[in-house]
């Protein structure tokens, strides 16, 4: 393969991570600003019921979809840094997500394949380093 298909192929995995984390980050926005008001959540044990009160988490999750729809319109720029901003993006919505997983399967479900998938586009993306610069040990870098 040469080159410049190489760097074709890494331009259009950057571009479809950009898509998934910002569709990602769009649902899980959607469906936050729906439950930071709204505690929906019950527990029925033989003390009695418990309402539980999720809304710090819906915040958390609100934080991590605006994270992820910023960071995936920034991916397109083709910045080094954006793809270190889009991996934290992504990597914060799954730790959240983790933590919602038994109170929202589904929700949670969906928005992890979406985060894992633009993550691993992201890995197979990443900006490699060109031939004629030389790396941090003084070796031309390959």
């Amino acid at each position: 393969m040469t080159t410049q298909d190489d760097a074709g192929r890494r331009n259009r995995q950057r571009m479809l991570a950009a898509v998934l984390l910002t569709g990602a980050g769009l649902f899980d926005a959607l469906a936050g600003v729906s439950d930071v008001y709204d505690d929906p959540y019950v527990v029925l044990t033989r003390e009695g019921m418990f309402r539980l009160d999720v809304s710090g988490w819906m915040w958390a999750h609100l934080g991590a979809a605006v994270l992820m729809v910023a960071a995936g319109p920034l991916l397109l720029t083709g910045r080094r840094w954006s793809h270190g901003l889009a991996a934290v993006a992504a990597i914060v919505g799954i730790a959240i997500h983790l933590v919602v997983l038994p109170y929202q399967p589904l929700w949670a479900l969906l928005v992890l394949g979406l985060a894992v998938a633009a993550l691993r586009l992201l890995w197979h993306a990443r900006p490699r380093a060109r031939s004629d610069e030389v790396s941090a040990s003084r070796r031309p870098s390959r």
